[in-house]
Formats: C-alpha cells, sequence, structure tokens
C-alpha cells in the first residue's frame, strides 16, 4: 500500500513538472494549424496584459497540442506570440485571442469584463490605440499593453531577448 501512494505522489510532482497543452484551437479562430511549424514567415510580438492593477501572464503553449501547432502560438509564459506562417496575411491579437480561446474586446480581456468605471485600454509600442484591441495587428516586434482597470500601469517598453 506504501509503494503505491509513493508512486502516485511521485507520478503527480512529476505531471507537475510538465508542460501543460493547450485546448485543440476553437473554430471561430482564423489562424491556420498543422501537425508542424511553418517558418515562411517568421515573426514575434509581445503582449503584456494587466487586469485591475495585476500583471496578468499570457500561458505557455497557447495554439500547441500533441498533434498540432497554429501558425500564432507561445511557446512559454513571456508574452511572446510566435507568428510562424505559411503566407503573409494579417493576423491580429483578436485572431492570437481567438486560438486562445478567451474573450477580447473594449469591455473584456481574457475572461475578465469590466465593471463600472472601468474600461480596457490598449498600447502599441507605447502609444495609444484609439481602436478597439482585438483590432491591433500583429506585426514583428510589436511592444502590445493590454489593461483593464483603472488602475492603469505604466509598462515599461518590452525588452527583446537575443535571437528574437
Amino acid at each position: 500500500m506504501r509503494i503505491v501512494v509513493l508512486a502516485a505522489v511521485f507520478a503527480m510532482a512529476i505531471a507537475g513538472c510538465t508542460p501543460t497543452v493547450t485546448s485543440t484551437p476553437t473554430p471561430r479562430a482564423n489562424v491556420p494549424c498543422g501537425p508542424s511549424e511553418v517558418l515562411t514567415r517568421h515573426e514575434h510580438a509581445h503582449l503584456t496584459m494587466v487586469v485591475r492593477g495585476q500583471l496578468r501572464p499570457v500561458p505557455a503553449f497557447i495554439g500547441i497540442t500533441s498533434t498540432q501547432i497554429c501558425w500564432l502560438h507561445t511557446h512559454d509564459a513571456t508574452g511572446i506570440i510566435h507568428i510562424e506562417a505559411g503566407d503573409s496575411r494579417t493576423f491580429t491579437v483578436g485572431d492570437f485571442f481567438a486560438v486562445w480561446g478567451q474573450p477580447l474586446g473594449q469591455t473584456v480581456i481574457d475572461g475578465d469584463r469590466a465593471g463600472s468605471g472601468e474600461s480596457v485600454q490598449a498600447t502599441l509600442n507605447q502609444q495609444t490605440y484609439a481602436g478597439s484591441p482585438e483590432t491591433i495587428v500583429l506585426k514583428d516586434h510589436e511592444d502590445i499593453v493590454l489593461q483593464l482597470g483603472p488602475p492603469f500601469l505604466q509598462i515599461a517598453p518590452y525588452v527583446w531577448p537575443p535571437g528574437y
């Protein structure tokens, strides 16, 4: 009995160390997915999310399952969105959220809805973005910040790691 309990605890510990894989992208996502990465177009954008003054991490493995990888995806929780596509079509932050299966709009970020006196604000490369956040076009080295608040934090420009 003791060996079975220890084996179960060990299995849970190991499972907790392995990366989780997100669910299959939703049908409403207008983003192709396939069995392997496509690198005809290889760009990266960065997304920071803040909800009521608290940083909200962008999860690892959005758009990646055990059998497929989407043209928009994350590999880790740094906020870097990988745009690894087979052509030059335009993708938006809304497309990325659709792959993720999370809502995004002028009153909602990642399932959190604006309450009385709150709003969603977006900046693109440290400049206020006047449109709806889901319309932000993903381009190489774009620095995107989405905040639901107040409060609204001053977010320093993203510093790209070497190789991006």
